[in-house]
């Protein structure tokens, strides 16, 4: 019992630990947030790992434990999101509502991913020992490989895409029109920037890119037209890049913009450090948010520019 109990623990920690990186490059988070995934995946493990034998031995009390564990695991999931909504006042970006939601439902659902693996490696330990009458061992060593397997089967099903996935992203030059009227490639109107200094603080430290949707797909452009998609974006920006602006200076808050003759989205950006490689990379790490999706299944058939389309 002991060594199951165990390599089950072992399996759903390790489930969680690879999806740490994953979580670390799409949703940027303290190191105490990472120890406390760390903590709710050993409480989710140990849950999992418990209750093939539980149940094996008739105490159906267990299933009642693990109800109060998904509970916690939904605090977990409120708490989060609270904490996130309450550090918007003093983002220099912010996250925006749809992003914040994605991850607080992340955080939930990387639980139960624990859970999972380790209940089956369990699960499967004690029908091989079972009905197939192999030795314990060899019977420890089938349901970890399998438990492991598992684990590498829901991280590639619980990876979201990125905008890489469905967009380019090249760069656009910034210029300014009339005087004053912020233009990005060919699309001007972006903003209206009133002070000399502040537009050549765009002009010399300024990045423009461009979002261009691929294949010309009405779909992938869909999901670049979503308010908070395009939120998410420019805080990817600001999570890796900085910004180079104060709080009392509304001219240089990054403003997606769309570009109608392409569908592609126009943003402005002032990083810390210009590296146009390094913001275009940003951009393309950014989780497609699942609020985001599915709302433009009706153009799946358009293509962009193309006669007959939209």
């Amino acid at each position: 019992m002991d060594r199951v109990f165990f390599t089950g623990l072992a399996i759903g920690m390790i489930s969680r630990l690879i999806m740490l990186n994953l979580d670390q490059k799409q949703y940027p988070a303290h190191p105490n947030i990472l120890l406390s995934q760390i903590v709710l995946a050993f409480v989710a493990s140990s849950l999992g790992a418990l209750l093939v034998p539980a149940l094996i031995n008739r105490s159906y009390t267990s299933i009642t434990f693990l109800s109060l564990a998904a509970e916690q695991f939904r605090q977990v999931r409120e708490s989060r999101r609270n904490t996130l909504q309450n550090l918007e006042d003093v983002q220099l970006v912010k996250r925006g509502e749809a992003f914040i939601e994605e991850i607080a439902r992340t955080y939930e659902v990387r639980n139960y991913m624990c859970i999972t693996t380790s209940l089956i490696t369990v699960g499967v330990y004690y029908m091989i020992v079972s009905d197939l009458k192999i030795g314990k061992t060899p019977s420890l060593i089938i349901s970890a490989i399998l438990g492991l397997a598992l684990a590498f089967i829901l991280k590639k099903l619980l990876t979201r895409q990125s905008i890489g996935d469905i967009a380019d992203v090249v760069e656009s030059k910034i210029s300014f029109v009339d005087g004053s009227i912020m233009q990005i490639g060919d699309l001007k109107g972006i903003t209206n920037i009133g002070l000399k200094s502040d537009r050549e603080r765009y002009l010399t430290k300024g990045i423009g890119l461009e979002i261009i949707p691929k294949d010309k797909s009405y779909t992938n452009a869909g999901v670049l037209y979503d308010p908070g998609q395009r939120q998410a974006i420019v805080y990817n920006l600001y999570s890796r890049l900085g910004l180079l602006r104060e709080h009392n200076e509304p001219a240089f808050v990054p403003l997606p913009r769309r570009n109608p003759k392409n569908e592609s989205i126009m943003i402005a950006y002032i990083p810390i450090e210009k590296d146009i490689e390094k913001a275009i990379e940003a951009v393309k790490s950014c989780p497609i948010l699942s609020s985001a999706k599915g709302k433009n299944l009706s153009l799946k058939n358009y293509t962009i520019g193309k006669k007959g389309s939209m």
